[in-house]
C-alpha cells in the first residue's frame, strides 16, 4: 500500500497526473486563482478610470461637451500610464501579467468614436445624438473590456452605463446631461472595482 502512494506521488512530481479528476480540479483551481488575481489587478485601473469620469463630469460644466476630448485625451493617457505602472508592480509581486495593448486598442477607438458621434450630433443639429452617442460608445467599451477579461461584473457595468445614459438624457439636456452621465459612469466604475478585489 505504501508503494502505491509512493508511485502516485512520484507520477505527480514528474509532471504526469495519474487521475483525470485531480487534473481537472487542478485546472479549475488554477483558473479561479488567475481570475482572482486579475480581479485584484483591475482595482487601480478601474478606480483611475472612474476618477477620470468624475473629473469629466466637472470638466463638461466648465468647458462644454464640445471640448471634452481636450480633457479626456490627457486623462485617459494618464489612466493608461498609471494603469500600466500598476500592472508591472502587481506582476512583480503576484506573478500575473496583464497586457496593456488591449486597453489601448479599446480606449483609442472609443475616444475617436465618442468625438465623432458628438461632432456628428453637432453638425446634424441633433443634440440627443451629441449627448447620448459618446456615452453609449463608452458603455460599449466597458462591456467589450469585460468580455475580453471574462468579467461579468464589467459587462454588467457596461449595461448599467447604457441605462444611466438613458436616464441622464431623460432627466436633463446638453452639458448637464453629459455631466450626469459621466458622474454615473465614474460611480459605476468605482463600484466595479470594489467587486474586483
Amino acid at each position: 500500500m505504501q508503494s502505491g502512494l509512493r508511485d502516485g506521488n512520484s507520477a505527480v512530481q514528474s509532471g504526469q497526473v495519474a487521475d483525470p479528476l485531480t487534473a481537472e480540479l487542478a485546472y479549475v483551481e488554477a483558473r479561479a486563482t488567475r481570475a482572482r488575481a486579475v480581479g485584484h489587478a483591475l482595482v487601480v485601473p478601474l478606480r483611475l478610470a472612474g476618477a477620470a469620469d468624475v473629473g469629466g463630469a466637472i470638466a463638461v460644466l466648465l468647458i462644454g461637451r464640445d471640448h471634452l476630448l481636450s480633457y479626456f485625451g490627457p486623462a485617459y493617457l494618464l489612466v493608461l500610464v498609471l494603469g500600466a505602472a500598476w500592472y508591472r508592480h502587481y506582476a512583480r509581486r503576484h506573478g500575473v501579467w496583464l497586457p496593456v495593448r488591449p486597453w489601448v486598442v479599446i480606449i483609442v477607438p472609443t475616444l475617436a468614436a465618442s468625438a465623432t458621434l458628438s461632432r456628428l450630433g453637432f453638425v446634424l443639429d441633433q443634440p440627443l445624438l451629441q449627448v447620448v452617442g459618446p456615452g453609449l460608445g463608452n458603455a460599449v467599451a466597458v462591456a467589450v473590456t469585460g468580455g475580453w477579461l471574462r468579467s461579468a461584473r464589467l459587462v454588467f457595468t457596461g449595461l448599467a452605463m447604457v441605462i444611466a445614459t438613458g436616464v441622464a438624457a431623460a432627466l436633463s439636456t446638453g452639458d448637464r446631461a453629459v455631466s450626469l452621465e459621466l458622474l454615473a459612469y465614474g460611480l459605476l466604475l468605482w463600484n466595479a472595482s470594489r467587486g474586483s478585489r
